[in-house]
């Protein structure tokens, strides 16, 4: 992939998520099209995983409803959502092999290759770490390892004699073994060395013995040139070069994998390969180290690049002679899908220009002789002429795909029967799309697809050809208004597809058949007409009970965009209920009869218990609860458009400062609206009769009466919000805030205000608010301070106003719940 490439793609994700986040900061969620579209964009960027990037988006969008999201960390969000999926796109890439490309589909494009080709063999050193590469002290020591001064051997004896001696061999090349005396062992083979010993110490009558390794001797070592880090290593007798490059942390990119050096006293012991070691797990035994030992790692000095529809795409280093057929065994070989007749070579000629070169092979094992040059790149591009002997099926049939042509083959050659077509297919009209050779233009047949089934010779089995496409069309796709509609008095009113022979009993029934409402005589069907240019609509009425009884006069057969009505019975109206709950004699839901008044109902539950607390009693109605959230996001909408004028018009002023500070009170007020819910309360005084006696209820009113309460909370800016035990004897809002540790800095003291038990409020700013004297369930609340800048006095009364009603609301919700909790 080109870096042009890689760069749209990080864009277009980028985009995309600040797409989403965008459409979340504005409250709207992401529509399933614009997902669609996005996920379309995603995989046509070769992304299979768009789904990743779908869950950023969405959660972004409920972090940002939650208020956890500010402004300042949207374009960290729109990073994060971009750069995990090319996180996961980028691992995907590095485990997928060519054979799942090609199975998959894809297209592999040399060019693409290159953008993220790597050098073939330092991955090996990716992950080195200290000690892991180091020969282990456990494995066996070789039969024809040399013993020298420094190493130990184990000596152990039994039978008449049971002893072992760890002896360490002097410099002089002996080691003094028990009983036996000096015995010479340095510098022989360790299975002569062992062998030597033992039969030495078995001349003792009575006494066996076995020999082996003990700790070896350390050797120091020097490992220079192009590794990580280069120096000194202490290593044991047994490592090998292999051993010593990895305890310098491995080949740099600069370094040569193919010519490392091997130095003995000043003069070359050998060059050795690590191809040999990658390829086929050579490492080199068989050069162990010596004390002062160099491992010299030269600058690499030839490399080409092989990428495209090769087994395993990198750049390769060869040494000072290798041809097209090397490189191609290196990189593992053609993949199935490469197209040999041109493989194209990408040269540097005498530093002065680059030149491209196509070679043609004959076959994968007669490439021509070629020799390849420090810098080449080698392209292997992919069989573009894929699936030459195909015909494909597609549309209003079962099995769909590609199907293998043969010569003389006809459309009835592939839909064999009936059988292979989905329902509802259009048989009067189907098409072949053939492009049509030498420039491949596309043509259509269209043809009787009845008439080819039934008849093999008619001229509408069309005779295929190569790349040829059988469209089958479903009917809705000629016929898109075959639906007709049912409303009124049934179960499930709405739209229904158009079926055969389907009348007006068959629309009733799928409509899950009719109410209890639905009168059995009164049904109506409005059917179109297209006269010309102009449409008529007519209405016949029809008996609903005769249609069930499949009476022909009334069950009639329905057309397409036909509109049945069932009516209701005369004088039928729905069942309206209300609920009273908690302290009245029969608490419980009632059906509410026509004109029934609040007072009437609450005689029907026996009146209030004694212990009834009529002060702090909840009435609430689903029609003002309704009105209240709508009012409540219209605010909404109007204070978004309100700030952003604002924040805009100080930014202009160069208030940069005092506008982010508006800003983030703004963001924290819009996310306390956005959280508020609609109560729909009314207030209502139940200790005086005449208030409520003729208060006319509504579907779904819920009265809510208490037990007696005594205590009051304290809500907001103080230091300890709380509810208190009610105290007659000291009743006043400040002893209350002095119970809660007083108001904070940020609190606004001069709008202090109350909710009283029965939901109404004393407002905050009249006199002496302290001193108001308090009923059980009342709740003081004490707001935030609202800061703002001069000039705009007028703007943040209003945010402030709005801050006192989401706390009223959320005061009214708390303390609702807190009287249904304290009354279990």
């Amino acid at each position: 992939m080109s870096i042009a490439a890689r760069l749209s793609r990080h864009m277009l994700l980028a985009v995309a998520a600040l797409l989403c986040v965008a459409r979340a900061q504005q409250q709207e969620s992401v529509a399933p099209a614009t997902i669609q579209e996005i996920q379309r964009r995603v995989r046509e960027q070769g992304i299979r995983h768009p789904d990743t990037l779908v869950e950023k988006m969405k959660e972004a969008e409920a972090r940002l409803e939650q208020g956890e999201l500010d402004t300042a960390a949207l374009a960290d969000t729109t990073d994060s959502a971009a750069l995990a999926l090319e996180e996961e796109i980028e691992e995907e890439v590095e485990d997928t092999s060519i054979y799942e490309r090609i199975f998959r589909g894809e297209t592999i494009d040399p060019d693409s290759v290159l953008a993220e080709i790597e050098i073939f063999g330092y991955a090996t050193f990716r992950q080195t770490e200290e000690d892991v590469y180091r020969p282990a002290e456990q494995i066996s020591v070789p039969a024809d390892y040399l013993t020298a001064p420094g190493d130990e051997i184990v000596v152990t004896m039994w039978g008449r004699i049971n002893e072992e001696a760890r002896l360490i061999i002097d410099r002089d090349g002996y080691i003094n073994v028990p009983r036996i005396g000096p015995l010479a062992v340095g510098g022989l083979p360790f299975s002569v060395m062992q062998q030597n010993v033992v039969d030495r110490i078995q001349t003792i009558e009575g006494v066996q013995a076995s020999v082996s390794m003990g700790a070896l001797r350390s050797v120091s070592i020097f490992v220079v040139g192009e590794v990580e880090k280069p120096g000194q290593y202490t290593v044991n007798a047994l490592a090998n070069v292999t051993n010593a490059i990895f305890a310098a942390g491995g080949v740099t990119k600069r370094g040569s994998l193919r010519s490392i050096e091997l130095r003995r006293g000043g003069r070359l012991v050998a060059t050795l390969d690590f191809y040999d070691f990658l390829m086929s797990g050579d490492n080199f035994s068989r050069y162990r180290l010596k004390a002062g030992d160099v491992v010299v790692v030269p600058v690499v000095k030839n490399m080409a690049a092989v990428a495209g529809n090769v087994r395993r795409s990198a750049l390769y280093e060869f040494k000072e002679k290798a041809d097209l057929k090397a490189l191609i065994e290196l990189a593992g070989g053609f993949s199935p899908a490469a197209w040999l007749n041109r493989i194209q070579v990408e040269r540097f000629e005498k530093n002065t220009y680059q030149a491209v070169l196509d070679i043609e092979a004959p076959s994968a094992e007669l490439l021509p002789e070629f020799e390849v040059k420090d810098g080449d790149i080698i392209r292997v591009f992919q069989i573009v002429d894929r699936d030459k002997n195909a015909v494909y099926l597609s549309g209003n049939v079962k099995r769909p795909g590609k199907y293998e042509y043969r010569e003389g083959m006809r459309v009835a050659d592939v839909i064999e029967e009936f059988d292979d077509l989905l329902p509802e297919t259009y048989f009067s009209y189907a098409v072949v799309h053939r492009l049509e050779p030498p420039r491949y233009k596309e043509r259509i047949l269209s043809f009787n697809l009845l008439d080819a089934l039934e008849n093999a010779e008619s001229p509408a089995n069309i005779g295929l050809r190569p790349y040829d496409n059988i469209i089958v069309y479903n009917r809705d796709y000629f016929e898109p208004d075959r639906f007709v509609t049912i409303g009124g008095a049934v179960t499930n009113p709405g739209t229904y597809r158009l079926l055969a022979n389907m009348h007006v009993k068959d629309l009733i029934l799928q409509a899950g058949g009719l109410t209890d409402a639905a009168s059995t005589e009164r049904g109506e069907l409005y059917r179109r007409s297209f006269v010309q240019d102009s449409v008529r609509t007519r209405k016949t009425s029809f008996s609903v009970q005769s249609a069930m009884k499949n009476d022909p006069d009334h069950n009639m057969v329905l057309n397409k965009l036909d509109h049945v009505f069932v009516r209701q019975k005369r004088g039928w109206k729905e069942t309206k209920k209300v609920a009273l709950l908690g302290e009245l004699v029969y608490p419980g839901e009632y059906v509410l009869l026509e004109g029934e008044t609040l007072g009437d109902i609450i005689d029907r539950a026996g009146g209030f218990t004694g212990i009834a607390y009529l002060d702090a009693a909840i009435f609430t109605r689903t029609s003002v609860q309704e009105m209240e959230r709508e009012r409540n996001e219209e605010y909404v909408r109007q204070l978004e458009a309100d700030m952003a004028r604002l924040s805009a018009e100080m930014a202009s002023k160069g208030e940069t400062e005092a506008a982010q500070a508006i800003l983030t009170q703004q963001q924290a007020l819009l996310s306390r609206l956005r959280k508020t819910k609609a109560v729909g309360r009314v207030v209502i005084d139940l200790t005086d009769r005449r208030s409520y006696d003729d208060f006319l209820l509504e579907d779904g009113d819920t009265l809510y009466v208490p037990k007696l309460l005594n205590t009051v909370s304290v809500m907001g800016e103080v230091f300890n919000p709380a509810t208190f035990q009610h105290d007659p004897r000291r009743p006043h809002v400040r002893h209350y805030l002095g119970q809660s540790g007083g108001i904070k800095e940020t609190a606004d003291g001069k709008n202090i205000y109350v909710i009283r038990a029965n939901g109404s409020v004393v407002a905050g700013r009249r006199r002496n608010i302290t001193a108001y004297r308090l009923q059980p369930g009342d709740a003081v609340v004490v707001p935030q301070k609202i800061r703002y800048v001069s000039g705009y006095k007028v703007f943040m009364e209003t945010v402030n106003a709005v801050f006192q009603v989401v706390s009223t609301a959320a005061v009214v919700i708390t303390a609702i719940a807190t009287v249904q909790a304290l009354n279990k």
